[in-house]
């Protein structure tokens, strides 16, 4: 009987445990609801729910006050937590910034019902709707914000593919409006960004980017002079300059002017649609119509060469012997943080930057300026002469011609530094200015040269996704936050930059790309010697089949069996060529095998072998309380 009056109360102590227990979980939950409302655990790699510092510097030297205004349609609840769950967040980071601001943000929340005041009130501020059905009901969910000069910016659709740049595009928003002012930003070459016949003269993304932050101001045709408002002058692949616009260049230089300049040896944008000015030769050399300012800023940049980097080669869809297969390009880079400078304020807080074909940027002997890299290649790459690639390039070629420096490449710098003038005499010939000649710099150079300028053009960086009728953009990488921060950094105003480079959406599977990569280079050497030995082959048996057909002579026995031992042997290039492709995948689709078999399995065998040991632990329990009661 005491033994049953044990059993008992502890059956009661254990469920009164439990009891407490869920009263405990609920209690703390309501607790930190209420208390930590705004503590954040932030794991995700990029720090993607954690304001950044450039968020709360703009945020505490606003100036002027803002007002917000953000539209959702509460009809958009009923597809799911989809909307829902994106909106919650936008109005909890608000929330933040209000907080952060001091009071100069204030946020007015507005639900647009078809037909209301509100609907009418987004649709003159320019939001765009989303068509909910086939009556032509729209929803809205985007933001507008107004200062007190009545300058008005928008987001019209508030995108959730778009999350990952969240706080970006809200600190944009809110820097333009607390910032009227913008630098002036003067852009002067021939590459495309205001769009070609191929894209029905569409601006690059790059460019909207830069109308958000600057003033930019397009200089077409001679240039007498650069105005000396312009902060920053920007260089986009010039490949027509007469001399009185080089001799304008080299004066605003000296002047203490600030430079970006994007100087490719092989523009393949400007080869496939053209450039800005209609006069200009696609096919024209920037190098050599800068080259007179490069020698005075110390630098060279190799004419007809470009780089291929084994490490960060893109991948390509190419005809490799008679086949459609996937294989590196090595002209095509993906740079990731290690070969981007961590301690430069440009390229700190950016993640990966796309180059197509770029050239190398090196310093001149006895140059008085300094060249501090701020992209560059791996060990693992080599300069390649651009007529191998500038028509009908073969990428599986190219690899199997791959021989690496062991040293590697500046593909973007910063250029400081004492330097004089490309026109020692004064201005040449046939050139006449009313301002003073500086034989020197006033103040030490601050220029910036990136040896590309595909970077800029949308498809080596962005990729456009319809939903809901909207065109969204979505960045594959930070080619946009580089130029952007380049323009920042030399204009003298860094407070968005360490917000650029944060939630690209595309992760490469680094362990499988690894493998691929080492497949590649192992096998596609060998690969081409087989596809040569194969056409030779071929060529022998063709030569002898046409000198039968010419000479109407019908082949002797000798060329017969000259012609099947020559078939037998192209038939055992073939395995042995199958067998070589075979390897280039059999590593990647073994790991994959493994990879599928343990996420199948793993978690049941897991959980198997949990529930055996809590059973074994239970029994053992159990046994040893019926031993110490008996």
């Amino acid at each position: 009987m005491p033994h049953k009056s044990r059993m008992l109360d502890r059956n009661r102590l254990g469920a009164l445990g439990i009891a407490l227990a869920v009263v405990l979980f609920f209690a703390i939950n309501i607790l930190s609801g209420a208390l930590l409302k705004s503590t954040r655990l932030d794991l995700t790699a990029d720090k993607l729910f954690t304001l950044s510092t450039g968020t709360k510097q703009v945020l505490s030297t606003m100036e002027e006050p803002v007002d917000l205004r953000l539209y959702y349609s509460s009809r958009l609840d009923e597809l799911g937590p989809y909307f829902s769950a994106h909106a919650q967040r936008i109005e909890e980071l608000l929330g933040e910034y209000q907080r952060l601001s001091g009071g100069r943000l204030q946020l007015e929340r507005l639900d647009p019902q078809p037909f209301s005041p509100e609907e009418d009130l987004a649709v003159a501020e320019g939001l765009e709707g989303l068509p909910l059905s086939g009556d032509g009901t729209q929803a809205y969910f985007g933001i507008s914000g107004r200062n007190s000069t009545d300058d008005i910016e928008v987001i019209g659709y508030l995108a959730p593919e778009r999350a990952n740049f969240l706080e970006y595009d809200l600190t944009r928003l809110v820097h333009d409006l607390a910032n009227p002012d913008k630098p002036v930003v003067a852009v002067l070459g021939d590459l495309p960004l205001m769009g070609t016949q191929f894209n029905q003269f569409q601006p690059w993304h790059v460019l909207d980017a830069m109308y958000q932050f600057f003033d930019v101001r397009f200089l077409g045709g001679k240039q007498e002079k650069i105005d000396d408002d312009v902060e920053v002058l920007m260089l986009a692949q010039p490949h027509n300059i007469d001399p009185a616009t080089l001799y304008a260049i080299d004066q605003f230089v000296m002047r203490g002017g600030r430079v970006l300049a994007f100087i490719d040896p092989l523009a393949e944008v400007m080869a496939a649609g053209g450039g800005m000015n209609p006069m200009a030769n696609p096919e024209g050399d920037a190098i050599k119509a800068l080259e007179p300012l490069l020698t005075a800023w110390g630098i060279t940049i190799p004419s007809g060469k470009v780089i291929g980097d084994r490490t960060a080669a893109q991948r390509v869809s190419a005809q490799v012997g008679g086949r459609q297969v996937v294989v590196d390009y090595l002209p095509w880079l993906s740079l990731d943080a290690t070969h981007l400078n961590a301690d430069d304020v440009i390229t700190g807080d950016i993640r990966l930057v796309n180059l197509n074909s770029a050239g190398s940027i090196q310093a001149r002997e006895a140059a008085t300026s300094a060249l501090e890299p701020l992209v560059v290649s791996s060990k693992l790459s080599m300069a390649i002469d651009t007529e191998k690639i500038r028509t009908a390039p073969d990428p599986a070629r190219l690899i199997a011609e791959f021989a690496p420096s062991g040293e590697p490449f500046v593909l973007a710098a910063r250029v400081t530094g004492a330097a004089k003038s490309a026109f020692p005499g004064g201005p040449p010939d046939g050139v006449t200015s009313d301002a003073e000649h500086l034989a020197e710099a006033t103040a030490p150079l601050n220029l910036v040269v990136i040896a590309d300028a595909d970077l800029l053009a949308d498809a080596t960086w962005v990729r456009q996704q319809d939903l809901l009728g909207q065109q969204i953009v979505i960045p594959m990488a930070n080619n946009g936050d580089f130029a952007i921060n380049a323009l920042d950094n030399l204009a003298g105003s860094e407070g968005l930059i360490s917000l650029r480079g944060r939630g690209l959406i595309d992760r490469p599977f680094e362990v499988v790309r690894a493998m691929e990569q080492e497949a590649e280079y192992k096998y596609r050497a060998k690969e081409q010697e087989l596809l040569a030995r194969i056409e030779e082959t071929e060529a022998k048996i063709r030569s002898l089949k046409e000198e039968e057909q010419k000479s109407g002579v019908i082949l002797t026995g000798a060329q017969q069996e000259e012609i099947e031992n020559f078939r037998g042997e192209m038939i055992k290039l073939r395995q042995e060529l199958r067998a070589v492709q075979r390897s280039l995948h059999e590593d990647v689709e073994s790991l994959s095998t493994w990879i599928k078999a343990l996420n199948i399995w793993a978690v049941p065998i897991l959980i198997a072998l949990l529930a055996a040991g809590l059973a074994w632990f239970q029994r053992i329990r159990a046994t040893r309380a019926a031993q110490s009661a008996a």
